[in-house]
């Protein structure tokens, strides 16, 4: 098995003298940012939020999305990696404390270069298509994906007018509410309309959906059953 080193970042500039910080990648697949204070053995977290919530945003809009089971923030180095295992269900074997030229990097500035740097492969949203062409596009499109929560969401979306798109259909359907035929639709999306382009797509499904998708891609497969077959079409895990 391989050994996974957590690698602290010095960080300078604005930041206090003993500020180090890293990306860390959840077993449940979920990204955090941690931000800690170091003096002799002591350890303070002093920042730690997903940063696959609330992207596009910045200051306190950025780091809303805490970690819940985060309680122990004043901690001894030694017990560091311990709290990491059991708070934020991440395992590492050892602590490694390293210079980079990310250093004077703002939180928003660190996160994207990390983030692009780890993304080095393509993620394809695949959809199904049917209709006459609206910008390159069916005016009709339906796909399955399996996000980076894990969890299995159904869309439908079609073209509306004046250029905007809209979201028909949008739900779980991994669980069973109660027994129930009940559709649950993710708790962050928020758009209804939104410009009917790929980019405004790709950035529906990454901010709101919680994907990692690069391009989009459209197929007009007519032996896909979209809509019983239940096996996500694409995954982003």
């Amino acid at each position: 098995m391989e050994k996974k080193i957590l690698k602290l970042e010095r960080a300078a500039g604005e930041y206090p003298a003993g500020t180090f910080r890293t990306l860390i990648k959840t077993q449940h697949g979920r990204m955090v940012y941690l931000e800690l204070q170091v003096s002799d053995n002591s350890c303070l977290i002093k920042d730690c939020f997903y940063t696959d919530r609330n992207q596009g945003k910045t200051g306190a809009d950025r780091r809303g999305a805490k970690p819940l089971k985060l309680q122990t923030l004043q901690l001894e180095l030694d017990s560091l990696l311990s709290v990491l295992k059991t708070e934020l269900d991440s395992s590492f074997c050892g602590v490694e404390f390293i210079e980079t030229d990310a250093a004077e990097l703002s939180v928003e500035d660190y996160i994207e270069e990390r983030s692009n740097s780890e993304n080095k492969k393509y993620r394809f949203l695949i959809m199904v298509g049917e209709g006459e062409p609206i910008n390159g596009l069916p005016s009709k499109l339906v796909t399955r994906i399996k996000n980076k929560l894990h969890r299995s969401i159904f869309v439908e979306l079609a073209y509306y007018r004046d250029g905007r798109g809209v979201v028909k259909q949008c739900c779980y359907y991994d669980r069973l509410y109660k027994r129930q035929d009940v559709q649950i639709t993710p708790p962050h999306l928020v758009s209804c309309f939104f410009p009917y382009e790929r980019d405004a797509i790709l950035n529906l499904f990454n901010h709101e959906l919680c994907s990692g998708f690069n391009r989009l891609i459209v197929i007009s497969d007519k032996g896909i059953d979209i809509y019983k077959n239940k096996t996500p079409l694409c995954g982003c895990i």
